[in-house]
């Protein structure tokens, strides 16, 4: 049942009156048209009957209630909190707790579906999203924001939209940057399996909690350059007194015309940095934020066999999880000097590129030819069980990599020139940057205790895969 917040009745407003929402607009100029629009955007949330519909009636939403037509500034300035909620409502009518399953998470096919499991945040989305897009079929994301139908009354952002202003401005520029990437079904976004059964979300904390019973996070865990620089940039949201207040005690010395221009850079930083609301913090509720990485472990492996895909990740503690649930059987061995032939090699990703540029790319077809050879060489590690057949898989394997590869270096060569052709009178930085692309493969399987006995419990009633035989790590080069 929804929670009676989740659907008011639209406010009686004349058109000419103050907005209800507060913003000091006159009601035609704000929330008029969402007031309007609400129960047609309910009733398309509520039967879209696809995760496919789901995500594309996510998408026409949004850009309904925040006018994404509209420059990026202007949506900043009108994200009030009438919005916020009126989206956060959305995605309760789209993601109802007594969600069918089998529309949540694609069924296992002949897709090669790569399932991200690194942070999953606007800033890093060219990084470790839409350039491994050229080496894979689809990408799958966890939904990048909460569900409020599984949210304490406390922390709900319908119930209390002030405060998840920041982290909503977040979120609705993340969506937008993959809206291309979603309309073109190449990246699918999925929602935590857990918001629709609790015994599942509670057995994968369980195991997870018990895999790293004594674990302590090193230095290389801890020090994190995104964590540190959204811990700056929320420097900027500070009232304008302390500003002046902090750059007086840090240089006692400096004039108060030096103070002023200082205050007012930061200002203009704040104004055009794109994850940050024009207000400051003095004039805002205390508010939510958070950093994602999709799932935990266990429950990445569980969606990989829900849905046929391969985990991927650019977090070296996450790979380090990975290998450690590596079944090291003989078929698995046999399998090491292919994964060290793709050592050796360096492969080319998008780097500073557009969005909808890094999109035609891919929907042109660009590097077809590698992602066949890597659906060969998936369904082969998946398939093969014989020892002797797997070491010829993997020796003729091993052959086709460095051709696959050459055949790659003439298609980079030729998005080189494209980009250089899209990328200078617009950006004049695009280019394609150097890394490693290093998939593991484990014919036995990557095994997590205790997720084994969980898919064998589901695949009684629906389809899973029986194993995830390929997981890769990326690692670009460090300029």
């Amino acid at each position: 049942m929804a929670h009676p917040a989740y659907h008011e009745p639209m406010p009686r407003v004349g058109r000419n009156d103050p907005c209800h929402c507060q913003s000091g607009r006159k009601y035609k100029k704000c929330c008029l048209q969402i007031d309007e629009t609400r129960d047609a955007r309910s009733c398309a949330a509520t039967h879209s009957a696809s995760l496919r519909e789901k995500n594309l009636t996510l998408l026409n939403g949004m850009w309904e209630i925040f006018g994404l037509e509209r420059d990026w500034s202007k949506v900043k300035e009108g994200m009030t909190d009438a919005r916020i909620r009126e989206f956060y409502r959305l995605i309760a009518d789209l993601w109802p707790i007594d969600t069918d399953r089998a529309i949540a998470l694609p069924a296992p096919d002949s897709t090669l579906r790569a399932l991200y499991l690194g942070e999953n945040e606007p800033e890093l989305l060219l990084p470790n999203v839409f350039r491994f897009s050229l080496y894979s079929d689809q990408i799958i994301l966890v939904n990048p924001f909460d569900n409020p139908n599984v949210m304490a009354d406390q922390f709900n952002p319908i119930l209390h939209p002030g405060e998840w202003r920041i982290q909503t401005l977040r979120v609705v520029f993340h969506l937008m940057l993959l809206a291309p990437w979603i309309n073109a079904d190449l990246v699918v976004l999925i929602p935590h399996p857990g918001d629709f059964d609790r015994h599942l979300r509670q057995k994968a904390w369980d195991l997870a909690s018990e895999r790293l019973k004594g674990w302590c996070p090193s230095d290389e865990d801890v020090e994190h350059a995104l964590i540190a620089e959204r811990s700056r940039s929320l420097l900027l949201l500070a009232p304008r007194d302390y500003l002046e207040r902090t750059i007086r005690e840090f240089d006692p010395k400096l004039s108060d015309d030096g103070v002023r221009r200082l205050v007012e850079y930061i200002e203009r930083e704040r104004a055009i940095n794109p994850l940050l609301p024009n207000e400051t913090l003095d004039n805002m509720p205390g508010q939510y934020t958070a950093t994602r990485m999709g799932a935990n472990l266990e429950m990445g492996m569980y969606i990989c066999h829900a849905t046929g895909a391969f985990p991927y990740t650019n977090v070296k503690f996450r790979w380090d999880e990975i290998l450690r649930a590596q079944e090291l059987d003989a078929n698995a061995r046999v399998w090491s000097p292919l994964t060290k032939a793709f050592q050796q090699l360096t492969f080319k990703f998008l780097d500073k590129v557009d969005s909808n540029f890094a999109c035609s790319l891919r929907k042109d077809g660009r590097l077809e030819g590698f992602r066949s050879y890597l659906r060969k060489v998936w369904r082969a590690v998946e398939g093969n069980t014989d020892p002797s057949k797997c070491e010829a898989a993997a020796r003729d394997f091993g052959d086709e990599l460095q051709q696959a590869h050459n055949d790659a270096q003439a298609e980079w060569n030729g998005i080189d020139r494209d980009l250089l052709k899209w990328a200078v009178p617009k950006l004049g930085a695009a280019t394609l940057a150097g890394g490693k692309f290093s998939p593991l493969f484990a014919a036995g399987g990557f095994v997590l205790t205790g997720i084994s006995e969980i898919v064998q419990a589901e695949m009684k009633r629906r389809a899973f895969r029986q194993k995830v035989p390929m997981s890769v790590f990326i690692d670009l080069e460090r300029k």
